[in-house]
């Protein structure tokens, strides 16, 4: 009588294909998080431009800890923007809003790619 738990050996090219199957999910998991990572790092990058720009007209004092903070974080992006293009209109400062910018294009471009990528691989 057959057995019902009997197995029977995979080919040799079930085998290849299985392993070739999992080293593409490593690699579609790798991306998915790497592309996550991005995307948390771009919206705190954009959280702290816009507490940066709030505080630059709630907290006069510049070298309040708490501004201090937003600001070294908001420079990441802001500062070589600020030095390429000095976009200011009198006393308001531009850049900040062209950072918001470039940074949701990044994360719907490339960041969204990546993820694209991730579930292709799957």
């Amino acid at each position: 009588m057959p057995r019902i738990c009997e197995s029977v050996p995979p080919s040799s090219r079930a085998s290849e294909r299985k392993e070739g199957e999992k080293e593409l999910f490593l690699l579609s998991n790798f991306i998915g998080a790497v592309a996550l990572i991005l995307r948390i790092l771009i919206n705190i990058e954009i959280i702290a431009i816009i507490i940066s720009a709030l505080l630059s007209w709630i907290v006069p004092y510049r070298h309040h800890p708490v501004r201090t903070f937003f600001d070294g974080l908001a420079e990441f992006v802001v500062g070589p923007l600020r030095r390429a293009l000095p976009l200011r209109a009198g006393i308001f400062d531009f850049t900040p809003l062209l950072a918001i910018l470039l940074l949701v294009f990044f994360d719907r471009f490339i960041v969204e790619s990546l993820f694209d990528l991730a579930r292709m691989l799957r």
